[in-house]
């Protein structure tokens, strides 16, 4: 009977491990890089503020088989400055966050995706004005849709758009428009 048993057991480890390896298989870690160009709707000083921002992103993803998969983000935006009749406004911000993104495979022999995301992210604007600061943090949640061009097994392009909801005291929300490349492992 101890044997019988010992033989399951290793049946059933050699068969995890089977089964483990061919999802393993569809399993494909990427990195990338975005430009993102994001327009912001401030409330209460929306007149003072610079609505729109060239920022620059990275991002790390697992697509999981064809049709998705998670991805963490950073991104980090530019400094503006505008100049109003009370003196400088500058700000910035970054965010970093996670998306599940759905993949639709559209035909083309497979080289191009349907994209549609979910998420959300960390926020923190930063703002200067008149030698006080203002750093605010807040969670927000993302919503993207977008296509991908795979050039190759490991080489992709990406374009989306995003909608984040922030909802700060003076920044609601923005929308943005990313361009980037992506490589898979």
């Amino acid at each position: 009977m101890r044997k019988v048993l010992l033989l399951a057991g290793v049946a059933t480890l050699v068969s995890f491990n089977a089964n483990a390896f061919d999802f393993m298989k569809n399993v494909r870690p990427y990195i990338g890089g975005d430009y993102v160009y994001s327009y912001a709707d401030y409330k209460n000083t929306g007149h003072k503020m610079t609505r729109s921002y060239n920022s620059l992103g990275a991002n790390v993803g697992l697509r999981m088989g064809k049709y998705w998969g998670p991805e963490f983000y950073y991104q980090q935006a530019f400094k503006r400055t505008a100049h109003t009749a009370d003196g400088k406004v500058r700000n910035k911000f970054f965010s970093y966050g996670m998306d599940l993104f759905g993949y639709v495979p559209l035909g083309c022999e497979g080289k191009v995706d349907a994209l549609v995301s979910v998420g959300f992210g960390d926020y923190n604007v930063k703002t200067e004005h008149r030698g006080h600061s203002n750093d605010t943090n807040k969670i927000g949640y993302r919503f993207g849709l977008g296509a991908q061009y795979n050039m190759t097994d490991n080489w992709s392009m990406r374009i989306m758009g995003r909608y984040n909801y922030i909802g700060t005291r003076y920044l609601d929300n923005t929308w943005e428009a990313t361009a980037g490349i992506r490589y898979t492992f």
